[in-house]
């Protein structure tokens, strides 16, 4: 039997779903539009690149700290105030107009959330054993984008009637929900269970942390694929606000195809890791995520986007699923936060650079020959770096093994 089948898991709430679906409500109102808030407001490729760039260092640079924090003193807290302050600064966004004072909220708004990311995947911990956790995970993440799709149907009625063209003000409501679904999210999850921490662990030394070498290997890895993922960081906005001059209610329409899809297929995802393993999930999410940049370079149409995002969907269902999982399974109890935090803390520098590479590159030396063209061939050399970094995950370790067969692998 896995070594923490013995653990009686905790039995989820309603607290526990309503917090997932608030905040996944948010995060995707927020994820889409902010980006496309900076193009409105005037943002140039290369602010764009500063902004993915800023968000992802932001978001990512203090997980580590939070993940030591969290483990030795609780989650609940840490994600409530996290959340609750996030709320704060997304209904702050809605009175800017220039792209100087959208950045650096922006920044604080990504280590809002940073707060929050590592202690909600390790509250999942709790309730999950090592043999079922895939499926579990795959649930609960399932009912949690259920609260993204009615964010994007919530987006689409209140923008149908929208004047043509996309302004700042586009964005007023859309910020609005986001502001108010990241508050109800902190104060829900003070209502969930949590495991408290084990008293006199979660103070391991960082050397021994990465000492690990299945984690070591995976966060070189994750380093790797983050500069090739997040070189197109910095282009998606300028296709769907330039080249197809798209709504904000079409946005939320190929939105809501792409929570649908990834809701669809994140409770099948999590019973085949339960069933296959987790490296086979986790290479197809890295290696197919290269569909993203190669749809939207070829892109002519906005109906091209909605299916490219159904694809998507499917893909990033697969990641979100796979990641914790896999994360949760090697880590002991009362480091599992640090493992989550050190692996975002890695993969967030790593996109800080790609983020800053892909915008310079493009503005620098693809737009040359006309901004349209040069975006697409900026998006084209983002599809093969993530495809040919996507297959390195053939290399990490299988951390599950079924309870017939003993030990973790």
């Amino acid at each position: 039997m896995a070594e923490d089948d013995h653990e009686k898991p905790l039995l989820p709430s309603k607290a526990l779903y309503g917090a997932g679906a608030s905040q996944i409500f948010a995060d995707s109102l927020s994820n889409r539009y902010t980006n496309l808030l900076a193009v409105a407001v005037g943002a140039t490729v290369s602010q764009m690149s500063y902004l993915s760039a800023a968000k992802s260092l932001s978001g990512n640079i203090l997980q580590l700290l939070w993940g030591r924090l969290i483990d030795r003193h609780g989650k609940r807290e840490f994600f409530a105030v996290g959340r609750l302050l996030n709320g704060v600064i997304l209904a702050a966004m809605i009175f800017v107009r220039t792209p100087e004072g959208l950045i650096p909220l922006v920044i604080v708004a990504s280590i809002c959330v940073s707060l929050a990311m590592p202690s909600w995947s390790s509250l999942l911990g709790d309730y999950t054993v090592h043999s079922t956790r895939g499926a579990f995970i795959g649930k609960i993440n399932a009912v949690s984008q259920v609260g993204g799709l009615v964010a994007m149907v919530c987006a689409l009625l209140i923008s149908l009637n929208e004047p043509a063209g996309t302004t700042p003000a586009s964005f007023t409501w859309v910020l609005a929900m986001a502001a108010a679904m990241s508050v109800a999210s902190g104060v829900s999850i003070l209502f969930a269970e949590e495991r408290p921490p084990v008293p006199g662990k979660g103070r391991h030394s960082m050397s021994e942390v990465v000492a690990d070498p299945r984690l070591r290997r995976y966060l070189i890895l994750n380093a790797v694929y983050g500069v090739g993922m997040s070189f197109s960081w910095p282009l998606f906005p300028f296709v769907v606000v330039h080249r197809l001059s798209m709504r904000v209610w079409q946005v939320a329409a190929y939105s809501i195809c792409s929570a649908a899809s990834s809701s669809a297929s994140q409770r099948y995802m999590g019973g085949l890791m339960d069933r296959i393993g987790r490296r086979p999930v986790i290479l197809f999410s890295r290696v197919a995520m290269s569909l993203a940049p190669l749809c939207y370079a070829l892109a002519t149409s906005w109906v091209h986007i909605i299916l490219a995002e159904v694809i998507i969907g499917i893909v990033m269902g697969a990641w979100m699923i796979s990641e914790p999982t896999y994360l949760i399974d090697m880590a002991p109890q009362e480091l599992r936060a640090t493992y989550l935090a050190v692996n975002t803390t890695v993969f967030g520098i790593s996109a800080f650079l790609g983020s800053l590479i892909g915008g310079y590159m493009t503005e620098n030396f693809f737009v040359v020959g006309g901004a349209s063209s040069g975006i697409s061939l900026g998006l084209l050399i983002s599809a093969a770096l993530r495809f040919s970094a996507g297959l390195l995950y053939l290399k990490i370790f299988e951390t599950f093994s079924k309870p017939t067969r003993g030990a973790l692998a």
